[in-house]
């Protein structure tokens, strides 16, 4: 049973409910396939127009958001795997220290110490600018018509995006995984990450010490 689920099943008698959203330019028969296979019991959703991480002001995938009873956030964009495998030695551990922060907060609601305050929510997530909305628009443009089955035209679009928003990787991720990222854009995964301007592939995660 995957992570999210157990914990789901452990604490849904105390009103927590786990939300999962697969965003694929794709569409939704390129995400279905693992929801399906996974057997969630939790909504399970497909954003294939990439509202939400323009809403949540994610820049990579995974983003955790803590969202209390009141619909306000509460932490901000954990750049987090609850099923983590080492690149080194290729075993699989469980992510328990978050997976207990999450139980703290359950227990705690805003008296935990891993609730962050408006400003550090603020500042987990995007902050609105002009290039950001300017990529914003060319990234959906570049979707748009790779989905209407105009890929090469996309691609300048896309390189667009990724030029005004270098540190957005969901905007990288996702134009490549409708192309050719050596072809169309130059590039590798490993040169990607080893780019200054993209910043930390995935950021380090600020979770308090208990």
């Amino acid at each position: 049973m995957p992570v999210w689920q157990e914990l789901r099943n452990e604490l849904k008698d105390r009103k927590f409910e786990v939300i999962t959203v697969a965003c694929d330019t794709k569409g939704a028969e390129a995400a279905a396939s693992w929801i399906h296979a996974a057997e969630p019991e939790h909504p399970s959703l497909i954003d294939s127009e990439h509202r939400v991480p323009e809403l949540y002001g994610t820049r990579n995938v995974p983003a955790t958001f803590w969202i209390d009873e009141d619909g306000h956030i509460v932490r901000a964009n954990d750049p987090i795997f609850a099923r983590r495998r080492s690149p080194d030695t290729d075993q699989v551990s469980i992510n328990d220290a978050y997976l207990d922060a999450l139980r703290d907060w359950v227990s705690k609601g805003s008296e935990s110490i891993y609730v962050q305050g408006d400003t550090a929510t603020r500042l987990h997530m995007m902050t609105e600018s002009m290039e950001n909305i300017h990529a914003m628009a060319y990234f959906r443009l570049g979707s748009f018509l790779s989905q209407q089955g105009h890929g090469e035209d996309a691609v300048a679009h896309f390189k667009s995006a990724h030029e005004l928003m270098p540190q957005n990787w969901n905007y990288k991720r996702q134009a490549w995984n409708l192309g050719d990222i050596e072809r169309d854009y130059g590039t590798t995964m490993q040169e990607a990450r080893q780019d200054p301007a993209s910043q930390p592939f995935r950021p380090s995660l600020d979770l308090p010490t208990p």
